[in-house]
Parts: structure tokens; sequence; C-alpha cells
């Protein structure tokens, strides 16, 4: 299965890009396909976060975990999209 995610980066003029993925691609294979678009230096700190129907943020999945014992997150590499 291929998930087709459009996004958009909220400027002054709204800049978009439609991303084709497969499904058993992880989170990072999606933040490098968006780094990748939109040309940036994928240098920059990045996260994803579970969300309800309403957009309430939940759990984050950094690019890279910076916290130890109970503070440490799942990473976007260990985060299959299909899940």
């Amino acid at each position: 299965m291929v998930y087709k995610i459009r996004v958009i980066l909220n400027t002054e003029e709204d800049v978009i890009r439609d991303i084709a993925i497969d499904a058993s691609g992880s989170l990072e294979d999606l933040h490098n396909s968006i780094t990748n678009s939109f040309g940036f230096t994928g240098e920059e700190m990045a996260s994803f976060y579970r969300s309800d129907e309403t957009w309430v943020q939940g759990e984050e999945h950094p690019l890279f975990d910076m916290g130890a014992g109970v503070d440490q997150k799942v990473q976007m590499r260990d985060v299959i999209l299909n899940d």
C-alpha cells in the first residue's frame, strides 16, 4: 500500500508538496521525503506527534531522542507508517 500525503509549508504564500510513500516505511523515511521535497538541509530538529480526531497533541516521535530513562521517546526510525 502507498500513502499519498499532502504537505503544506505555511508561509506568506503556501508551498505544497504531494508525497507518495510506501506504508512499510518509517516516520524517518517520511521526514526525509519531506525535507528533500522542500530542499531543506536535513540538519533541523524535527518531531512528529500522534493526535486524536480533534488534533489534540499526543506522543512525540523525534528524529533524535535527547531524553534518558523515563523521558526517553520512541524515535521516528522505529515507527512504521502502517502501524
